[in-house]
């Protein structure tokens, strides 16, 4: 938060599904397949880490296209 305080938007444990409709809700559209935040480190690494909208799913990490 701008104050610097932190706050958690998804409890460990919590479903990947309950992840993803926290910051995209399927209410006014149709349902995503997955959140996908990608990040360019300073030394020109891509992080990717792939969120499926399903309860039961499991989240993935890539760096530089290599699983973690």
């Amino acid at each position: 938060a701008i104050d610097g305080s932190q706050y958690w938007l998804h409890e460990k444990g919590e479903s990947c599904k309950n992840a993803v409709h926290t910051l995209f809700s399927d209410d006014y559209a149709a349902p995503p397949l997955r959140m996908v935040i990608e990040i360019t480190t300073d030394t020109g690494r891509v992080v990717t880490v792939s969120i499926p909208y399903d309860h039961n799913g499991k989240a993935s990490v890539q760096i530089d296209g290599e699983s973690v």
